[in-house]
């Protein structure tokens, strides 16, 4: 069988906005649409992390992918202003300087926390809301996990095949082209050769004490949950008590996929994605 190719058809195009005084980058897909998706990677992360998942949408919705403070080419705050509020804060500037309205929202890990809470509060604006893989109050040890990962990450790497090694600890149901294909768009290459992520690490010392548990009832949209089957950073009975409480809530799990469930199976993650937006009918092509 041959391996599938993860490589990206549709390029997108590229933009800044000034945000509580950062300049932020940005991708964009399908412009003339004016139903829109704004995507939010997670930690470490950066807006090409959702290539892929562009492609898949292309003429269905205008896909936005912002690189959040401190990732990508966006600028890192010089005070590691990362808390929960600074990218929410972030995230309200970037919609009102693009004039975003009535759309859906779509993260994963923290960026999910920062969609969420941004949910919440803006429920007036968005029209769906997907939270992919972290749950509300995330448990201590996922921040001492962080935290480990500040002290104990290489600098830099040798290679790209280096870091892709790295991330199959994390996502290992992954297709291996698709990894290389995120390795070379997360990665900057130093002129002796050597890789480094683009990212600031201080995002990981500085990870939020996150607790949005309290804002679940107010988010009035219609909620996809979603969680990777074996997920160890976000349980299953969470997960539905996250779906209970949101008023209206739906749960569904990936098979074959951890954490990272947008890329460990993004097939599986693109159906269950596509059929909420159909539910919500925020589009209304049949599923490809």
């Amino acid at each position: 069988m041959d391996t599938p190719n993860f490589r990206s058809k549709n390029k997108p195009q590229s933009g800044f906005v000034i945000a509580n005084d950062l300049n932020l980058h940005y991708l964009e897909w399908e412009s003339h649409n004016k139903r829109t998706l704004l995507l939010l990677h997670g930690i470490g992360d950066n807006a090409h992390i959702w290539d892929h998942f562009a492609d898949v949408f292309k003429g269905k919705v205008r896909v936005i992918a912002l690189d959040q403070r401190g990732h990508g080419l966006s600028e890192w705050s010089l005070r590691g202003a990362y808390s929960c509020g600074d990218y929410v804060r972030d995230i309200e500037s970037f919609v009102t300087a693009l004039r975003l309205d009535n759309f859906v929202l779509a993260g994963h890990s923290m960026g999910a926390l920062h969609g969420t809470r941004y949910a919440s509060e803006h429920s007036g604006l968005v029209a769906g809301l997907i939270h992919a893989d972290i749950e509300p109050c995330p448990p201590e040890w996922n921040k001492q996990y962080l935290s480990n990962l500040y002290n104990d990450l290489p600098l830099y790497y040798r290679s790209i095949d280096e870091y892709v090694d790295q991330m199959k600890y994390n996502s290992p149901y992954a297709d291996q082209d698709l990894l290389f294909q995120i390795a070379s768009m997360v990665l900057n290459r130093n002129d002796d050769g050597r890789y480094r992520c683009q990212y600031d690490r201080e995002v990981l010392s500085r990870f939020d004490r996150y607790d949005i548990a309290a804002d679940l009832v107010n988010i009035t949209c219609p909620t996809l949950i979603l969680r990777g089957m074996e997920s160890r950073v976000m349980r299953r009975h969470i997960a539905e008590e996250m779906c209970r409480t949101i008023p209206d809530g739906r749960f569904v799990e990936i098979p074959n996929a951890a954490h990272p469930v947008h890329t460990d199976n993004p097939h599986a993650f693109q159906r269950e994605v596509h059929s909420f937006l159909k539910q919500i009918k925020f589009i209304n092509d049949d599923a490809s």
